[in-house]
């Protein structure tokens, strides 16, 4: 069932001035261009460009290589897992035969408590697969899925063992539907030892259930050898709500006992987390995120803001979702076609205790409306002082992307992303950097950003892709990234020439997140704003506010380009509950969002204005 968060308490806007968001500066010609949205494939090659070698760089743990640089689409699935034995299991898409890959697969590296095996040159599938995900299964073992061309549909190709890190793969496949390609598979297990399986896919080619590529479920008891969810289609994420489901764009929780969830959208369309209490058996829909042009209907839109695809999800001991996602500004043009601003930035952060966003809150020419109701989470950070952007390579996704967050024991949240890095160039264009942040108390404060990347070793460093463990070991976070010295990525994109990346593993103490510094809090409302009365309406609608005490009220009205269209001061309001009305007066039909504060915070809520019958 749909679960639309009415919440009492909801975060409002900091105490603290907007000082201490040292924000960059991203020139105006790279502001405002637009490129097309690209379609997906899941089966591309290179260009046939040289091949050009890069230098060793100093001391650090290089767990594997890699020619083909794409590693995911939009979300970074699971690719790390710290066992608390102290070893580590991680993956990588991998392939060297350049230009057309026919060795791609997965590349797989162990850690045994001591030493990191060496580097592999074979993918662990015996035909060429990719995007693949890896995490625990069985008592001590291992399970990894990949999808692969079984001619003339994809399907999906699963490698388990029974110990980690040794003995020899058992390969097992799923297909889908009937003349059903499914893609971009996404793996957790659950269950004591970790043995139920699940597993979301995507079809791909041809139309089904009304979608040109519609989300799958699939669920088994015994290791795969069957199913008992087989095929399941969402209809809470079908053609209502969804004109396609979009590559990667649905991301796994680690699972919390039987409670089960997955975020999925957060790009052009709605973004949503999906729940069950019951490892699978039911589930609720909860929204996150609303676009006023989902499903979309054709025609030219106003630009607006939304998410870059590339999102995360965690749950804490409570069962609450915490999820993570790229902010980004698109517009439909009178040919249908839907643009994107490369140069958008801004990391988004969202739990059950707040409201959902909209296309306001998340607006399509400013930072300040998530500043002010607690949903920034992170940004491009200036170097001693340097926050000009020159350029930068494309991954098609936001300056601040391919989030990872996860929750220990005592719910501090850790959250690490792919950001754009000011002060780090080759000259011509700006490097990204992998950068982290930590909440101690469930995601209500949040310290200071980190920048893992400041070293002199990463001056000409292109660091993207983190995948983060699910699981922390001697108060550690593990992860990994992908290096190179080249913004940008060759495959797909066509960035720049090919070039070796590394797979980099990097484990840092806690504290390094958790240090002292100045926490942003996302304090809690003195008002409720109740949603406007009646909404639609044709002439005027009506509005409650319950105060908790005496305070100095304003409301803006903005369009849904987060435009401001009227502003009104309400002046000193006793406390208790105020009436008022909003008249349509001059604003034509469409939808709105009125905005009220007291000044130290502030909470939105969608309207719609009809046009008169």
């Amino acid at each position: 069932m749909k679960k639309f968060l009415l919440l009492i308490f909801a975060a409002g806007i900091f105490y603290s001035s907007y000082a201490q968001y040292k924000l960059v500066s991203i020139p105006d010609h790279l502001q405002n261009k637009k490129v097309e949205v690209l379609k997906s494939s899941p089966s591309l090659n290179g260009n046939g460009t040289t091949v050009s070698m890069i230098g060793q760089k100093l001391e650090e743990t290089i767990v594997g290589q890699t020619i083909y640089d794409l590693q995911t689409y939009s979300s970074m699935h699971k690719r790390i897992y710290a066992y608390p034995d102290g070893t580590i299991g991680a993956i990588w898409m991998m392939a060297f035969d350049a230009p057309d890959f026919t060795d791609r697969g997965t590349g797989y590296n162990f850690y045994d408590g001591n030493n990191w095996s060496t580097y592999p040159s074979n993918r662990i599938e015996t035909m060429r697969a990719g995007y693949p995900c890896y995490v625990p299964f069985g008592e001590n073992g291992e399970i990894a899925v990949s999808h692969y061309l079984a001619d003339p549909y994809y399907a999906l190709v699963f490698n388990k063992r029974d110990e980690k890190g040794t003995g020899v793969w058992e390969g097992f496949y799923l297909s889908g539907p009937d003349e059903t390609s499914i893609v971009w598979p996404e793996l957790i297990t659950s269950g004591t030892d970790n043995s139920v399986i699940h597993v979301l896919a995507r079809t791909y080619g041809d139309i089904y259930m009304g979608q040109d590529g519609a989300l799958l479920y699939y669920r088994s008891f015994d290791g795969g050898d069957t199913w008992d969810i087989e095929h399941y289609f969402f209809e809470e994420l079908g053609p209502d709500y969804f004109t396609n489901i979009d590559a990667e764009s649905y991301s796994w929780a680690q699972p919390r006992g039987d409670t089960i969830a997955f975020s999925i959208g957060f790009t052009h369309q709605n973004g949503y987390v999906m729940k069950s209490y019951d490892n699978g058996d039911t589930w609720e829909q909860i929204l996150v995120y609303e676009n006023p042009f989902t499903p979309y209907a054709g025609g030219e839109t106003p630009t607006f803001g939304g998410g870059d695809g590339s999102h995360a999800i965690a749950l804490d001991s409570d069962g609450k979702t915490h999820v993570a996602f790229g902010r980004m500004r698109y517009v439909y043009n009178d040919e249908n076609s839907l643009l994107y601003y490369p140069a958008t930035e801004g990391l988004i952060y969202w739990n059950e205790t707040m409201y959902p966003l909209d296309t306001t809150i998340i607006s399509s020419y400013t930072l300040e409306y998530l500043i002010e109701d607690g949903y920034l989470l992170g940004w491009a950070i200036p170097f001693e002082g340097d926050s000009t952007i020159i350029d930068f390579g494309s991954y098609a996704a936001s300056l601040t992307s391919f989030p990872q967050i996860n929750i220990d024991n005592n719910d501090k949240v850790f959250a690490i992303w792919s950001a754009i890095a000011p002060g780090f160039t080759n000259g011509i264009m700006n490097y990204r950097h992998i950068c982290g942040r930590a909440s101690l108390d469930g995601g209500s404060t949040w310290e200071p950003i980190k920048d893992f990347n400041t070293d002199i070793i990463y001056i000409f460093s292109e660091c993207a892709y983190p995948g983060m463990s699910p699981f922390f070991t001697g108060n550690n976070i593990h992860f990994t990234f992908q290096r190179d010295d080249e913004p940008g990525i060759h495959v797909w994109l066509n960035g720049h020439a090919i070039v070796y990346n590394d797979i980099i593993y990097m484990k840092h103490p806690t504290s390094i997140l958790t240090g002292t510094g100045e926490q942003i809090p996302v304090p809690s409302n003195d008002f409720i704003l109740s949603q406007n009365y009646p909404n639609p309406f044709i002439d005027r609608t009506f509005v409650i506010v319950a105060l908790e005490k005496d305070s100095y009220l304003s409301m803006k009205i903005l369009n849904v380009m987060g435009q401001e269209v009227r502003y009104v001061d309400f002046g000193l309001v006793k406390k208790g509950d105020f009436r008022f009305g909003i008249r349509k007066e001059n604003l034509p039909g469409g939808i709105y969002y009125y905005t009220l504060s007291d000044g130290q915070q502030s909470v939105t809520r969608k309207m719609i204005i009809q046009g008169k019958l």
